[in-house]
């Protein structure tokens, strides 16, 4: 049984946006204003170099998960955790959750260290349903990402990716090693004249030039909106798609996952959200989620796959009306 070991109440009052008090889509928060809890300031987090140090340890440490023929090398979650919670104070959040035996506390740690059961039925789904060369430039969030595991498939079939997580601790020593580990070089054509084929891990990294298709934020998600569209008058920063994962257990914050998207999606864009039909000890849950988008007008949405057996789960596909 799939079980988070806090409660949250329920909040009955968010004002939730009417789409006709405004012509065109607009940056506005209608979240909740009596939430007390004291979360995280959005920042951007840069690549660093004790990563790229680091990097032949994670290799030895790695796996491979391959979604149809997209081969996604990620850092072995026990490795992980050991090695973070034997580091110094700089991975608080994490080590905290572990020692206090938590998958998530409030305003502090929100489980990225760990690799959730519908992040797999999403990488699935887009492997189905979505051809690899269909990627090639599309800009793609991967929000509350964790291992970054949504977006690094993305990335591999050529997107443009930013990764977005609460804790700055999980960029650093999880999705930011887990995405340099599926930086590959390309040669531009082969002998055939055919398109380019990927050779082996790079080794020295232009980090200035892989940010043009990498970037990655920790923080609050109304928080990250501010930051990253602050300028961006011509709403250039939005996503064709945004793909989350395990997002929706806390009913406190839905209404401000609903206003990323709104924020973030490009008009014609796809949001993806797979998730379980009930978080036990929370509230939250698909069904009532869906309430939500029905009461908060702005987007269309329908259930794009259902699990067969196990814990019921879903994804959910959302659009602007």
């Amino acid at each position: 049984m799939f079980k988070f070991d806090f409660n949250v109440e329920a909040d009955s009052n968010n004002p939730f946006f009417d789409k006709n008090i405004a012509s065109e889509k607009e940056v506005i928060n209608t979240s909740s204003k009596i939430d007390k809890t004291e979360w995280y300031k959005a920042e951007k987090v840069a690549i660093g170099a004790e990563i790229l140090d680091n990097l032949d340890v994670y290799k030895l440490n790695a796996t491979t998960l391959n979604i149809a023929d997209v081969p996604i090398q990620h850092i072995v979650t026990g490795f992980l955790i050991e090695h973070i919670t034997c580091n110094d104070s700089d991975n608080k959040d994490i080590a905290k959750a572990e020692q206090t035996h938590s998958d998530l506390i409030p305003g502090v740690y929100e489980g990225g260290a760990k690799i959730w059961e519908c992040t797999d039925d999403l990488l699935q789904y887009l492997a189905k349903t979505i051809k690899p060369q269909n990627w090639h430039g599309k800009r793609v969030l991967d929000l509350g990402c964790g291992a970054g595991l949504l977006g690094i498939y993305a990335y591999r079939c050529g997107s443009v990716v930013h990764f977005q997580d609460y804790n700055k601790d999980v960029l650093t020593q999880i999705t930011i090693p887990n995405v340099m580990l599926n930086v590959k070089t390309q040669s531009k054509t082969v002998d055939d004249g055919s398109p380019a084929v990927e050779s082996e891990i790079e080794e020295n990294f232009d980090i200035e030039s892989l940010e043009e298709n990498l970037q990655f934020y920790s923080g609050d998600w109304w928080e990250y909106v501010e930051l990253t569209t602050k300028n961006d008058e011509n709403k250039t920063n939005t996503f064709d798609y945004i793909l989350t994962s395990e997002t929706i257990y806390n009913p406190q914050n839905q209404q401000k996952l609903l206003d990323t998207f709104y924020a973030k999606l490009n008009t014609n864009g796809v949001v993806l959200v797979a998730a379980k039909t009930y978080y036990f000890g929370v509230g939250g849950g698909l069904r009532q989620f869906e309430e939500l988008i029905t009461s908060d007008k702005r987007f269309q949405f329908k259930v794009v796959w259902s699990s067969v057996d196990g814990v019921k789960r879903d994804i959910l596909e959302l659009r602007l009306k």
